[in-house]
């Protein structure tokens, strides 16, 4: 499967098969206890959605979820019912900004079916529809999915670091190699890492509350799995604030090349200064116009004074030569 739109999947558990359905063929209400079904919503097909929510009787809160434009993860906790908006990846690979982007993942799991819905494409949706046939050995609710999605949704995350930490490796070597300044690109990708940091540590505490209590429409295998990708999540937060650290060391590194450079455009600053200090003095002393200055009637003062400018610019010179202040 190449794109995921609008899909719904029945399974059967006492044949252990699945199949696709089209709108006009899905009616939940009428299937027997051992159908269960994942129906996936694109939520930018308004009238489609309007009649999957009038068919699995979607609540209120559920559609007020579904048709927000809110980016915080949320769990609302109905009777025979819960929902979640998780923020999630819309690609798994870095553009050419070396950035990525966010869509919201609503997800409503009833002991019927896993409804999802989103606006955009998400790859964890699409990587759960094209592995069907390889989960279908662990259906038996409908928590299956929403665990299945939830993994995909953590894996994408741990993928998108590892590309992240990549590149930061490379901004390190191109810092130490060049002189070119990277700091602005640097801080946009700390302020994604941050951003992914807040997703994780928001999905991390949901997992936490789902797998800490009973819940009629999660089953015991599913809470267990929950709770070993709550620690997953965990790692995942260090790793990001692995990564972090690793920014921060970089622009650090930036800042203190940023400093070098300054200081050795002072350092010349301050040796021409140096340089013509003195000859300014003695501009300075003989442009007074004193009535009485001897040199001022010298036959030789002109010729005095510019062998005295130049020797004092010379050995200046000399001098800074040696030190290497050139």
């Amino acid at each position: 499967m190449e794109d995921v739109g609008t899909i719904i999947f029945e399974f059967d558990m006492s044949h252990r098969s699945y199949k696709r359905l089209s709108l006009t063929e899905f009616s939940p209400e009428s299937s027997g206890n051992h159908m269960i079904y994942w129906v996936h919503s694109d939520l930018s097909q308004k009238e489609t959605f309007a009649k999957l929510a009038d068919q699995l009787h979607l609540s209120e809160d559920i559609m007020e979820l579904c048709l927000a434009n809110d980016g915080m993860p949320k769990l609302i906790d109905e009777e025979g019912a819960i929902a979640l908006q998780i923020q999630c990846l819309q690609s798994l690979n870095l553009d050419k900004h070396d950035s990525f982007q966010f869509d919201n993942l609503i997800l409503n799991l009833t002991q019927k079916y896993c409804f999802t819905a989103s606006f955009e494409k998400i790859p964890a949706v699409l990587e759960c529809a094209n592995s069907i046939n390889k989960t279908l050995r662990f259906a038996k609710t409908p928590c299956f999915i929403f665990f299945l999605i939830l993994d995909n949704i953590v894996n994408d995350y741990s993928k998108i670091l590892f590309q992240i930490e990549l590149v930061a490796d490379q901004m390190d070597l191109h810092v130490r190699a060049s002189h070119k300044n990277i700091y602005n690109k640097v801080m946009r990708i700390k302020q994604q890492v941050m951003k992914i940091k807040r997703y994780v540590i928001s999905i991390r505490e949901i997992l936490m509350r789902l797998s800490g209590r009973n819940i009629e429409v999660i089953s015991e295998p599913c809470r267990v799995s929950l709770s070993n990708l709550s620690n997953h999540t965990h790692m995942l937060a260090h790793e990001v604030e692995s990564i972090r650290d690793m920014l921060n060391g970089l622009l650090d590194q930036i800042d203190n090349t940023l400093i070098q450079k300054m200081s050795e455009t002072m350092k010349i600053l301050t040796a021409f200064a140096a340089i013509f200090l003195p000859m300014t003095v003695i501009t300075g002393i003989y442009g007074m116009n004193f009535r009485w200055m001897p040199e001022l009637q010298w036959k030789y003062g002109y010729l005095w004074a510019m062998s005295l400018i130049l020797f004092c610019g010379i050995s200046l010179l000399i001098l800074f030569r040696k030190r290497k202040w050139f």
